[in-house]
């Protein structure tokens, strides 16, 4: 919720810092920025001493980071606690992610993932209407403050929880060796240099890249083409939200009782087709249904696409290949919603529909040609 509560929040918080809108949004690739950069470093640290540490900590701090948020003052401020905050959540998302992984085996590990997914689902679906909410209340301060006090109940209950040990016993002299900066670019050059890493990698991406570029034009298309108010525009995005929070934790288990690869596959398609055909479509029907598919879609594809990426590295190496994979769909995003801004700006939003398509096209052709359903 907090990665996605900024724009949302922009008006208010310009009114309070004095500040127009598109300064004030700056602070959404700071923080990018800050859990891409530090994604990486918290995720081999954690291949190194375990992944509780890291989850219980980042949590910590985020819960700190939080409460300062509160007492951001100046636009200055609210930027290096937005830069705080984006390095805490690199250490949570890596490592909790690579703690599901070690945890379950790939025999069980959809259903894990497809809980993860939920959560993030229900952060724009849940989080994000009732912060507004309370925001038109009591002002934007008080929604960090509760940000706050759950971070902080959430890490005192991993620490409780959380099963000490996920991280593999070495000697003092490997120990030494894998903590050098000569490690992390060996370790990165030979997941690089696998073909079938590599390919996760850049499928990753390009799917990320594709699922933003769409949605964020997507509200502009129906409010100044289709004429369609920014109250059902809402309604839109409720409904594919839904649909992905119903999708998520189902994936996980038909991926599960089937197979990570067929399902990624299936989804990329039949979200690749969606993607390619709403743009034409008018306010009706038709509009509402192909929205719900797409939301099953992308539900469907996160769950088997995480729990087929653990799978693909040794366990030592997974926090390191899951950070890497986080940097590079944020350079994904970044690179393909400026393309598409671009395409809207000249063609319209069919040609960003069509972008978005093809690049979830060549995203599954890369699973199906170069990526094997590890051995059950």
């Amino acid at each position: 919720m907090d990665y996605q509560i900024i724009p949302p929040l922009l008006p208010l918080l310009a009114v309070d810092f004095g500040a127009l809108p598109a300064a004030v949004g700056r602070a959404v690739p700071v923080y990018s920025l800050a859990s891409a950069v530090f994604s990486l470093m918290f995720g081999y640290l954690s291949d190194h001493w375990g992944r509780k540490p890291f989850v219980t900590l980042g949590l910590l701090l985020f819960s700190a980071v939080a409460m300062a948020t509160w007492f951001s003052g100046t636009l200055a401020t609210f930027y290096v606690v937005r830069f705080l905050s984006g390095m805490a959540t690199g250490a949570i998302v890596t490592s909790t992610t690579s703690y599901a992984a070690d945890y379950f085996s790939y025999q069980r590990r959809g259903r894990a993932m497809g809980m993860l997914s939920t959560a993030y689902f229900a952060a724009a679906i849940l989080g994000i209407p009732l912060a507004t909410i309370v925001a038109g209340k009591w002002g934007w301060r008080p929604i960090f403050l509760i940000n706050s006090a759950a971070a902080l109940l959430c890490g005192l209950l991993a620490r409780k929880i959380i099963v000490e040990g996920t991280g593999l016993k070495r000697d003092l002299w490997e120990s030494q060796e894998r903590l050098s900066l000569t490690r992390i670019r060996v370790v990165i050059s030979l997941i690089l240099r696998r073909r079938e890493t590599f390919s996760i990698l850049l499928a990753s991406m390009l799917s990320s890249g594709a699922i933003v570029a769409f949605i964020t034009f997507l509200g502009s298309h129906l409010n100044l083409h289709l004429k369609v108010s920014i109250q059902q525009v809402g309604l839109v995005f409720l409904l594919c939200g839904l649909s992905s929070l119903v999708g998520a934790p189902l994936s996980g288990i038909v991926a599960d009782r089937w197979a990570k690869r067929p399902l990624l596959i299936l989804s990329g398609l039949l979200l690749a087709g969606c993607l390619a055909v709403i743009p034409g479509l008018h306010w009706n029907r038709a509009l509402f249904a192909l929205m719900g598919v797409a939301g099953f879609a992308i539900a469907f594809r996160m769950a088997p696409l995480l729990a087929l990426t653990t799978e693909l590295v040794d366990r030592r190496e997974r926090g390191t290949f899951l950070a890497l994979r986080n940097a590079l769909s944020s350079i994904g995003i970044a690179i393909s919603t400026l393309m598409a801004s671009y395409f809207y700006q000249a063609k319209g939003y069919q040609t960003v529909g069509l972008f978005a398509s093809g690049l979830t096209v060549v995203s599954t052709s890369l699973i199906f040609l170069f990526v094997r359903e590890p051995k059950r």
